[in-house]
């Protein structure tokens, strides 16, 4: 009788184990809350990655993007920050004759008879246009021929005539694609960058486009000292170009910077070889690019990329 009683006591008391040690988790639960509450807090609050916290930000400042008329163009534009695309004025005394197109805005050099800047924003609908490609080069009729490049400056030069804007880019609207033709968005390249590299980060973009819904772009070209020039008008061969990408609505928004030597060997390389942070290119170019953005997201954007983002 007795042994009965002591194995009916050690199965009670194994039976009462989970109870005790759940009644404990539940008292040092308690007591965590009221004594380490600020500690979790401040623990919790820096555990988010810096993409985290600016996927925040961004979500309470974005503007949201809504239908309205086109400029012009066959396909409906959409609403953003104004001129977001647009750099900051020069803090230098470079020579700049501001031109809006149906499709981009140049910034233009009548020294180099070269673009400093081509400025556009590519929207995914946009891509689903079939304007046909019409190829009528010709200089721009609104500023005077003697400012800018002719056709005869580039005839037997060697180097192609290559676009800023792309005309692919602009197949949303005839105009646009008409546009894309003036001389003035026109830069002497190599035909092995022209067609090469150039020509698959172009493609590349329209691709981030359709991912995104939508995508700024500023390109141009890097001038130095003792490039070479063609034709009568002196126009200026540019050692390299550069183009500046951002993904605005993003989450968070992200950006990154290419840079190109007008070389002339036809090249085929992975184009994340020629990826660099958007203050490299700034502090190469002496442009400012994206200053409609507020300071923190701009400052973000502009010091990192990471190619995973960008799916090369």
């Amino acid at each position: 009788m007795s042994g009965n009683r002591k194995k009916q006591k050690r199965s009670l008391w194994r039976r009462s184990l989970p109870l005790l040690w759940g009644l404990l988790f539940f008292a040092l639960i308690l007591w965590l809350a009221y004594n380490r509450t600020d500690q979790i807090e401040k623990r919790l609050s820096t555990s988010f990655s810096l993409s985290e916290w600016v996927a925040e930000r961004w979500e309470s400042i974005r503007p949201r993007r809504d239908a309205t008329p086109s400029h012009g163009g066959s396909f409906p534009r959409v609403a953003h920050y104004d001129c977001l695309e647009i750099p900051a004025p020069f803090s230098d005394d470079r020579p700049h004759c501001t031109r809006e197109y149906a499709g981009y805005t140049i910034s233009y050099n009548t020294d180099w008879h070269l673009p400093n800047w081509v400025a556009y924003e590519l929207l995914r609908s946009e891509l689903n246009a079939q304007v046909p490609r019409r190829d009528n080069f010709r200089p721009d009729e609104s500023m005077p021929l003697d400012k800018q490049a002719s056709l005869a400056d580039y005839r037997r030069s060697g180097f192609d005539r290559g676009h800023m804007a792309p005309a692919a880019d602009m197949r949303w609207s005839a105009q646009a694609m008409s546009h894309s033709f003036y001389l003035t968005n026109i830069c002497p390249q190599t035909p092995g960058l022209n067609q090469g590299d150039w020509k698959r980060l172009e493609d590349k973009i329209r691709d981030w486009a359709r991912n995104d819904s939508a995508i700024v772009i500023v390109c141009g070209p890097l001038v130095s000292p003792g490039d070479t020039t063609i034709g009568s008008h002196k126009v200026k061969v540019p050692s390299a170009y550069y183009k500046v990408v951002l993904s605005p609505y993003a989450d968070p928004p992200r950006g990154i910077g290419f840079i190109f030597e007008n070389c002339r060997e036809r090249r085929r390389q992975p184009l994340d070889t020629y990826a660099v942070t958007i203050d490299s290119v700034e502090a190469r170019a002496r442009i400012d690019f994206f200053p409609q953005l507020p300071d923190d997201i701009e400052q973000y954007v502009e010091s990192q990329y990471d190619t995973r983002y960008w799916n090369f």
